[in-house]
């Protein structure tokens, strides 16, 4: 029986330190950082395979929670969620009664001040009375009328009027109940025009503003072998802390015969001719020992998955000029914490994402 299991910590270093290797030299040992996780950047081939992917999620192009900007109770609710609704539709009305009475008791109120204000002007033509009475009288119509309009303002309040065409997201009342002023009813979205939420990592983000600008298309999976054309939005000027990569929105129109629902996840494609021009952008923490345009590189040997200090040449822009070819993998990420030889393998998210 072999006495090696018995053998005590202490003994194995000193066997070890006889052979005249550490701990340290030895690529392989995860103690000393080998075969450590590392973010793998793979070569795409040239060609269209180089146009980077980014995983996204739609948003409705417009949406707006609507309320009734006066209070009462909830008398018909004309939509449901799901609904599609043109711009101008009622979508829902407070039980106004309350409303309508205001509206005759200030036109009443109107109507006997403007009997009162053309009485004054008679009877002040013919110096009957005096002209403070007159001003009294006119002043007393005016006040009446004002508020017979905004009474009539108040009952128009009672109807929810769709202000563009969408579809009805939520529903947040029911009929019969008693509303305060402003509080939400139903949330409409626009869906004709579509957003689309992602995160550009910053290798690409000089390509939004450059003199050509780099143009995007969308994918659904339910819409196979389908890209829609993506116009740029707008992009964050403040990087994501957690990814280093730039929040982005593109908006695109509403594909015929599907109708992507907000939240769906979506596929987002890149195009820019400094992409096809046989040469990569590697991200800045894929670079070391930069001197100029020449730097070096983690290469893997796919074979052994150990690493190899590569020099490669850069241009004005940052493209590969020299030093990798298509299919060779670089380590993307953490390369100050590596040396030649060692051993690592792909990291992968939890969950595999």
């Amino acid at each position: 029986m072999s006495l090696w299991p018995h053998v005590r910590l202490p003994v194995a270093i000193a066997l070890l330190w006889a052979c005249g290797v550490t701990a340290a030299d030895d690529p392989r040992d995860p103690i000393a950082g080998g075969d450590i996780p590392v973010k793998v950047m793979t070569l795409t081939e040239y060609g269209a395979a180089a146009a980077p992917r980014f995983s996204g999620r739609v948003e409705a192009g417009e949406t707006a929670a609507l309320a009734f900007r006066v209070a009462g109770q909830l008398g018909k609710l004309n939509v449901s969620m799901g609904d599609r609704v043109r711009e101008g539709d009622v979508l829902a009305e407070l039980d106004a009664t309350d409303y309508e009475l205001n509206v005759e008791a200030k036109a009443a109120e109107f109507e006997l001040a403007s009997l009162g204000a053309d009485r004054a002007t008679a009877l002040f033509r013919k110096n009957l009375i005096s002209e403070d009475q007159f001003d009294t009288a006119q002043t007393l119509m005016l006040t009446s009328q004002a508020q017979l309009e905004q009474a009539e303002e108040q009952l128009s309040f009672c109807k929810l009027i769709a202000p563009f065409s969408g579809d009805i997201a939520f529903t947040y009342a029911m009929p019969s109940e008693v509303l305060a002023a402003n509080q939400p009813v139903l949330t409409l979205q626009d869906s004709t025009r579509l957003d689309v939420h992602f995160n550009l990592p910053p290798q690409y983000q000089p390509l939004i503003n450059a003199a050509e600008k780099a143009t995007f298309t969308a994918m659904f999976d339910l819409l196979p072998g389908v890209q829609l054309r993506a116009d740029y939005k707008e992009v964050s000027l403040q990087p994501d802390p957690d990814t280093n990569s730039y929040p982005m929105t593109l908006t695109l129109s509403r594909p015929e015969n599907f109708t992507p629902r907000p939240g769906m996840s979506v596929k987002v494609s890149m195009s820019h001719p400094s992409l096809f021009t046989g040469s990569w952008i590697l991200p800045e923490e894929a670079l070391f020992e930069r001197a100029g345009q020449a730097a070096h590189v983690w290469r893997i040997d796919r074979d052994s998955m150990t690493i190899r200090k590569t020099r490669i040449v850069l241009d004005a822009r940052g493209a590969v000029v020299s030093g990798l070819q298509p299919g060779d993998q670089v380590v993307a990420a953490g390369v100050g914490r590596l040396r030649e030889g060692q051993q690592v393998r792909a990291w992968v998210r939890e969950g595999g994402v």
